[in-house]
């Protein structure tokens, strides 16, 4: 592998790791300068193409993770070198050791410092399960520590990807055992909590220098891990506080119940004992929670006067019961100080606060009260976000004062990659603000962007897309006036589209202009009769239309449709005059005094139209409606967007009504 460059970019270096599911390189990236770590997946793994899939899955869930606690995720790919296929993640390079390496060489660590890594751990768990995603193979050799003392979390969702034939299969196994919740020691559905359980025995490792169960062969350290008390830290280390020894029982009892149910508390308990603030900690109850099961049955038996007494080793601690329980004779006597003035003072502190809290805080509680729970909780419908990307969606909810959570991926190529499939609460339902939104997204594994083939020739595409892991399957022809015979018109999926490797593109090859189109001959100004023989002799057929009009004299024609360039046989309408517009008095005076007599001047407009960027044709009319009910086509054409912005000045009285069609639709109306 050394010396070999991966996806035209990584150049591996040296190899500086072996772990369950492959070997570790270090490699530079060609194309961002930089260095990073490639994770190469054994060869045993690659004719599992169920599990392939799941790597690739979990892999790109684990890259939406970012915090400083956690190695970021850059890449994954596929390689075909030589006869072997072999799959990859590029990893942030870590300048450091691992955890592992750290204990090996210096030992069991200060409470102080383990307590300071098992902060930064439980800092990165809480992002990943916020996130739904579940490390499930936290362990020491999992965790870098930087030469600046800083703690990454490594593997986060590859562990996922794993069943138990897959975990038997590597040497890993008699690492990750020593660390297995005891759900996962019997093959049990695992959450958050057993997350937890594993870092309290990474904590235990750092605060005593070895492992809580160790045993010969993997299967008789599962079963401890179901089975065995868990020791106190400070039954095999000397310095550790009580405080900590609570908080590594909490962490790995046997019921998940009893652990902490989040990751929240236990940094709040960390942080409290680092602060010194160990009276926030109910310990008697911590550790009574905590105490393994032989000790339980010890302490119920051993009551004695209101008084339980539990084993630690050859210390023998009793715990009162009640206040009484204590002899007063015990209590130590006060003395006497002089008097002072400080009560008075703070007492009539007090009361002034109190007197102003009444005045103001009351009558306002007291209003409140008053009100209906449905008018205290401000309601937000819930906007629809299927078909949206991710990102669309959380900057919509976030619009609203909602929350947004992932909580699932699906993968299916028919959706855009990161689109959303679905949402819980769904839209149009009523919620309170800051109401969390859950939804499921598309994740496409090894997505990959369309890149623009319009304007290029066959040959260039199929280089373009088969570099990419693309294939060009649907080929069809079409006249461009625009666009050089044998360059592309138009490509399906569109231009920055993500897909996944192996999807089939479709595009339209241009045959040059159409020569049965021509330009239609401009009639305007011409009798009917004339007009009627030009178009003739360009073979398309002729259609009249008679209407008033001003423009020109009666018999000619003032206007005719389609223009420009138009397929032979087509049929041009021309709009030929009538005569002089003329206006119906008794209608011109209820016009005139609805209007407060409204200026009959001529006046003109432009209209602007947006044709779709689908790469269809699309048939543009604009309708004038005149006061006394005449209805007039000045505009009738086939424009895609590549013609851009059509703009179209029209010209008509005041009062008149406009109409713009597309394809048959109303799209706009406005009146002079």
């Amino acid at each position: 592998m050394i010396g070999k460059v991966l996806g035209n970019r990584y150049e591996i270096l040296e190899k500086i790791g072996t772990g369950g599911m492959g070997d570790v390189y270090k490699a530079h990236c060609r194309k961002l300068d930089r260095i990073v770590a490639i994770k190469v997946l054994k060869a045993e793994y690659n004719d599992d193409n169920n599990f392939i899939r799941k790597f690739k899955r979990e892999s790109l869930a684990a890259a939406s993770i970012s915090h400083p606690n956690i190695v970021s995720i850059y890449d994954v790919g596929s390689e075909d070198l030589g006869s072997d296929k072999i799959h990859y993640i590029v990893m942030e390079y870590i300048d450091g050791r691992t955890l592992k390496e750290v204990i090996n060489e210096e030992g069991s660590l200060n409470e102080k410092r383990a307590l300071n890594y098992c902060v930064q751990i439980a800092e990165a768990l809480k992002v990943a399960h916020s996130k739904n995603i579940v490390h499930r193979d936290i362990k020491a050799q999992n965790i870098m520590v930087t030469k600046d003392d800083r703690v990454k979390v490594t593997d986060f969702g590859i562990a996922r990807v794993a069943d138990n034939s897959t975990v038997t299969a590597t040497n890993a196994i008699m690492g990750s055992v020593h660390y297995f919740s005891p759900e996962q020691a019997r093959g049990a559905k695992v959450d958050n909590r057993s997350d937890i359980y594993s870092l309290g025995i990474v904590l235990y490792e750092m605060l005593t220098g070895k492992l809580p169960f160790d045993a010969e062969n993997p299967v008789s350290v599962a079963l401890m891990q179901v089975q065995s008390n868990m020791p106190r830290p400070s039954d095999s280390a000397r310095g550790i506080s009580e405080s900590a020894d609570a908080i590594v029982l909490k962490m790995t009892m046997k019921d998940p119940d009893e652990r902490y149910k989040d990751v929240y508390q236990l940094i709040k308990d960390i942080k409290n004992i680092q602060l010194g603030r160990t009276s926030n900690i109910d310990y008697s109850q911590t550790m009574k929670q905590s105490i393994p099961l032989d000790e339980r049955i010890k302490e119920s038996s051993n009551k004695n006067n209101g008084a339980s007494v539990s084993q630690r080793g050859k210390k023998v601690v009793r715990r009162p019961q009640n206040d009484n329980d204590f002899e007063e004779d015990e209590k130590p006597k006060k003395k006497k100080k002089k008097k002072s003035m400080t009560p008075v003072i703070l007492g009539m502190v007090t009361a002034f606060l109190l007197i102003v809290m009444i005045g103001f805080i009351g009558p306002k509680a007291l209003f409140n009260s008053n009100k209906t729970d449905n008018e205290q909780a401000m309601k937000i419908v819930v906007p629809s976000l299927v078909g949206k990307t991710e990102d669309e969606a959380r900057a919509i909810l976030k619009a609203q004062k909602l929350e947004m959570n992932i909580s699932g991926n699906e993968e299916d190529e028919n959706h855009k990659n990161r689109e959303v499939l679905s949402q819980s609460p769904v839209d149009g339902e009523e919620v309170e603000e800051g109401t969390t939104v859950n939804i499921v997204v598309n994740v496409l594994p090894d997505a990959i962007k369309v890149p623009n083939l319009e304007g290029k020739t066959l040959e260039e595409a199929q280089n373009m897309v088969s570099k990419l892991g693309l294939r060009i399957i649907n080929i069809e022809t079409g006249f461009s006036d625009e666009v050089e015979k044998g360059k592309i018109i138009s490509q399906e999926p569109s231009v920055g589209s993500e897909v996944i490797r192996d999807k089939n593109i479709s595009i339209i090859v241009s045959q040059g202009e159409d020569e049965n189109a021509k330009e239609v001959a401009n009639t305007i100004g011409l009798s009917k009769d004339d007009a009627r023989d030009t178009l003739t002799k360009q073979g398309y057929k002729v259609k009249i239309e008679e209407t008033e009009s001003n423009k020109v004299e009666k018999g000619e024609v003032f206007d005719y449709s389609p223009k420009g360039k138009v397929e032979k046989k087509e049929t041009i309408t021309l709009y030929v005059s009538s005569g002089k517009e003329t206006e119906d008095t008794n209608d011109k005076e209820e016009e005139d005094s609805n209007t407060n007599n409204q200026s009959n001047e001529n006046a003109k407009t432009n209209f602007n139209v947006r044709v779709p960027e689908d790469g269809e044709r699309h048939r543009i009319q604009v309708k004038r409606y005149t006061a006394n009910g005449k209805d007039y086509l000045l505009y009738d054409y086939h424009k895609t967007s590549d013609d851009g912005d059509i703009r179209i000045p029209v010209e008509g009285k005041k009062g008149d009504k406009f109409e713009i069609y597309m394809d048959g639709s109303l799209i706009q109306s406005q009146n002079l």
